[in-house]
């Protein structure tokens, strides 16, 4: 399964990150999710104006990560 993982941040704590997993069915390939993972991501924020986008990827038939991941990966509680 190829999911397009978002990470947002509260835009008032820059520090309160997220990770946000959107499957993306309709891709057979990570090309599909990586052209429109960016436009996605902001779609998504449209409707969570408190946030901010902190970065985004496409993940094919990885495990989630842990909140530890997370702060490990991208140095944020």
């Amino acid at each position: 399964m190829i999911e397009l993982v978002i990470v947002y941040c509260l835009a008032a704590d820059t520090k309160a990150c997220i990770e946000k997993r959107v499957p993306m069915e309709n891709f057979a390939s990570p090309v599909g999710c990586t052209m429109s993972g960016q436009q996605r991501a902001q779609e998504y924020l449209h409707d969570h104006p408190a946030y901010r986008l902190k970065s985004w990827r496409c993940e094919v038939d990885m495990p989630r990560q842990t909140q530890l991941d997370v702060v490990a990966t991208y140095g944020v509680t």
